[in-house]
């Protein structure tokens, strides 16, 4: 078994459509979910969204808990317009699978958004902050507290 960690994301019907996507996961994984968090839209002009972490265990390959996912999103409502930085019903992205590091064009595990992005970071913090990155090795509560005081 994996330990996988997802970042959700939604500023379109949010609070319905992570409870809706949360519904989906408890379905399939035994999960632990953070607290939700409210953040501005970065990189365009729309509604803030709410963001969360959820960790749960897996035998589920990369690519294919990646396609589990996708699905997910797309039953809940998603569409190819909502792509990048735009408004989105919801966002399910790998953040974190066990110690695997991939680099790929359209594939990054552990994903650059942990470092980069708050709304990502505290929450995976506050559910996993004890455990260490895999390519910094740093935990991802020092990695958090670096990322505050920037």
């Amino acid at each position: 078994m994996h330990q996988v960690f997802v970042s959700i994301g939604s500023n379109i019907d949010s609070i319905k459509n992570l409870e809706v996507a949360k519904d989906f996961l408890n379905g399939l994984f035994d999960c632990t979910f953070s607290g939700a968090y409210e953040t501005i839209a970065e990189g365009f002009e729309g509604d803030d969204f709410i963001n969360c972490v959820v960790g749960f265990k897996t035998n589920l390959q990369p690519n294919e808990l990646r396609e589990n996912l996708k699905q997910i999103e797309n039953k809940i409502g998603r569409t190819e317009s909502q792509k990048g930085m735009s408004s989105r019903v919801i966002d399910l992205d790998i953040i974190l699978y066990g110690d695997l590091v991939i680099r790929e064009d359209d594939f990054d595990i552990p994903s650059k958004d942990i470092e980069d992005y708050l709304f990502v970071l505290e929450p995976l913090a506050e559910i996993a902050g004890e455990l260490h990155h895999p390519v910094s090795k740093r935990t991802f509560l020092e990695l958090l507290e670096d990322l505050k005081t920037y």
